[in-house]
């Protein structure tokens, strides 16, 4: 019993670590629609197409992406609090 808990538990951390760099991307291409339409989250998801609204809801969704999606989170902070902002 404690080597398939073993096992389980190194194939979601492999598939973590495989996830967080996905994770990471989509957070950023979010946030920089979100800046260049500037529009609300709802009006912004209302004019995705269907593929773009499942690929966000598989993406966020899912629990087994939960862990993945805090620590993309947290890098994504951290990388752009340092960030300076140039307007055009």
């Amino acid at each position: 019993m404690d080597l398939v808990l073993l096992v389980c538990l190194s194939v979601y951390a492999v598939y973590c670590l495989i996830m967080i760099p996905i994770q990471y991307a989509n957070i950023g291409e979010t946030k920089k629609r979100f800046k260049k339409l500037n529009k609300s989250h709802n009006e912004i998801y209302d004019e995705m197409t269907f593929v773009e609204q499942q690929q966000q809801f598989n993406l966020q969704g899912n629990l087994m992406n939960l862990v993945p999606t805090l620590i993309a989170t947290f890098i994504y902070k951290i990388k752009s609090k340092g960030r300076i902002e140039l307007s055009p």
